[in-house]
């Protein structure tokens, strides 16, 4: 028995796994992305210390060279919506921002690149993004060119302000042209976030999953635990329906981690890392890189946990409810011989406030190989 927050425990087992053979997006991606932390801070005057600006991506871009964060594998730097001007250009393209961005994108993608990381942006498939800048609908292939000269390795594509019949179209059609660039882009989608959440339908995972490299299932993530709490609580219980489409090449996405905004305890991170590693889910950052506390970055840097993350099987972790307000997630992994693998992953995690005791039997949970077991327990 034990008090705990979250805790894991490598052990050998049997089992079998399939991947899916796309090129992109192997392995969940890990970075930075602006939205869930700067949103759309546009007043860089009166707020100089949250602004969406050139400034502020070549400073992630440092700090991921400097730090060691691109070391352990977080590579991508997104900027989200609000990065260009309110109309597009006599020829119809889209314009950074002039004053935020007075070197354009391309030159932003090259600093990036000189680092040995990668550049992402964003769009929506509507006429409009969701913060009312310019979006793409009427523009597919213009903007897909536009991206690939601009060196993008990554674009996240809202679906604010269109129907469902749209929706279950145009995410295809873009994606499409996307390909037709010849550059590789990861294609991060919204698209079963707006069918199950605002048009109250099913998503047709099937059909996502053959059309894009990662997406959205459930609200955006807020600076705060019970925003934490509420999308663990989802995947949760989702599990059965996501997980079949989960896997190299085609991520479910929980959405950005909140280091570095003075929104958890220490407790509170561990949970937090730990649930988005078991679940192979994205890691992608949404904060001020400085104010990451040395706690915070032990975490992020962690590269034991991080082979969890990044496991190239890619399984999403199951849960099964214990008492005492506990969650065991199971994530079967790597190494594995033939069909067989021969690792996994248990994470006993608490949401609640208070500690708890709790005992458990593997071989209740996938445990039952006759052979000999190694264990490594990794305490966050």
């Amino acid at each position: 028995m034990c008090k705990l927050e979250s805790l894991f425990i490598l052990l050998l087992l049997f089992g079998k796994a399939s991947l899916l053979n796309n090129g992109l997006a192997r392995k969940p991606p890990m970075g930075w992305m602006s939205w869930g932390y700067y949103l759309c801070s546009v007043d860089c005057e009166k707020y100089p210390r949250k602004c969406l600006n050139e400034k502020l991506l070549l400073s992630v871009a440092d700090m991921f060279y400097n730090r060691g964060y691109q070391e352990a594998g977080y590579e991508y730097i997104v900027i989200d919506d609000c990065w260009s001007e309110k109309r597009r250009s006599v020829n119809g393209r889209l314009v950074p921002d002039r004053k935020r961005f007075p070197k354009g994108m391309e030159a932003i993608a090259e600093y990036i690149h000189a680092r040995g990381l990668k550049f992402g942006i964003y769009t929506n498939i509507a006429d409009i993004t969701c913060m009312h800048y310019p979006g793409s609908k009427g523009h597919f292939i213009e903007d897909a060119k536009m991206f690939a000269e601009w060196g993008v390795d990554y674009i996240k594509v809202d679906g604010c302000f269109v129907g469902e019949a749209y929706l279950n179209t145009a995410y295809m059609r873009f994606g499409q042209q996307l390909n037709n660039t010849g550059r590789p882009m990861v294609y991060s989608c919204s698209w079963p976030y707006y069918i199950e959440f605002i048009h109250k339908k099913t998503p047709d995972y099937a059909t996502i999953s053959r059309h894009c490299n990662m997406w959205r299932n459930y609200h955006d993530v807020v600076t705060s635990w019970d925003s934490i709490k509420d999308i663990i609580r989802h995947y949760q219980s989702s599990y059965d329906q996501l997980s079949p489409y989960h896997g190299p090449g085609h991520w479910n996405d929980m959405d950005m981690l909140i280091f570095g905004t003075d929104s958890l305890t220490e407790s509170q991170s561990r949970v937090h890392i730990a649930v988005y590693a078991m679940m192979s889910s994205p890691l992608l950052l949404s904060c001020d890189m400085e104010k990451i506390t040395e706690y915070e970055r032990e975490l992020l840097l962690n590269l034991e946990l991080l082979a969890i993350a990044q496991d190239p099987l890619g399984i999403m972790a199951k849960p099964y409810e214990l008492d005492n307000s506990i969650t065991l997630w199971m994530k079967p992994h790597l190494p594995r011989k033939g069909n067989q693998y021969h690792a996994v992953s248990f994470a006993l995690v608490n949401l609640e406030d208070r500690s708890s005791s709790i005992t458990f039997i593997p071989g209740l949970y996938g445990l039952n190989s006759t052979e000999e077991y190694t264990v490594m327990v990794i305490f966050l």
